[in-house]
């Protein structure tokens, strides 16, 4: 815009403001994650992967799961708390929504893994919001920490979504419903994940 000769800058809404600060934002974490080793590696574990030790299995296995390998560590109190004595620096060192959704994930991998992710993360062959936080098993009965989450709210979000509803005495169907509901209609596809059964 020009007044009496001079060029001002014109004044873009607030609106497009935020979606461009967005636009940016997603941009240079793209960036920093192409950067770092790739996307694919970054966000898929890679060498970013933490094995942790052998653990008790319980709820999901690849039959149940088709194309998923078992990474479920069981509700074995003590081997629950094993793994999070040994979980990465990434885990450790990130904020208390994102610790208590990883800690959620080693407690409660028979919620979550009903839950899909609507992060873009299915690109990544994940099948459930439960590869976002824990990777399939390595070896027989081991366990590995997956670093997606630790740096996705979208993951996070879902996981603690379904940790408080669980607590108020949802049943997992109630609870994908909701998750359906509130991150579904984000553009996003979500990941392959099947319905709870029951």
């Amino acid at each position: 815009m020009t007044i009496r000769g001079k060029e001002l800058p014109m004044r873009v809404p607030a609106t497009a403001r935020s979606h461009r600060r967005r636009a940016i934002s997603g941009t240079l974490a793209v960036l920093v994650l192409a950067l770092s080793g790739g996307l694919v590696a970054a966000c898929g574990g890679g060498a970013n992967a933490t094995v942790m030790p052998t653990m008790a299995t319980s709820v999901t296995s690849g039959a149940e799961m088709p194309g998923a390998a078992s990474h479920d560590p069981g509700t074995d109190a003590a081997a629950v708390e094993t793994a999070w004595a040994a979980r990465p620096d990434y885990v450790r060192g990130a904020d208390a929504r994102v610790q208590e959704a990883y800690r959620y994930a080693l407690e409660r991998p028979d919620v979550i893994r009903w839950m899909p992710c609507y992060c873009g993360c299915a690109s990544m062959q994940h099948r459930s919001n439960l590869d976002c936080f824990l990777r399939a098993r390595m070896t027989a009965g081991a366990v590995a920490f997956e670093q997606h989450a630790s740096f996705c709210d979208v993951c996070v979000q879902t996981a603690l979504l379904a940790k408080q509803r669980i607590g108020e005495g949802r049943s997992l169907a109630e609870i994908r419903a909701e998750v359906d509901a509130t991150f579904g209609g984000n553009g996003v596809p979500g990941t392959p994940t099947d319905l709870p059964k029951g």
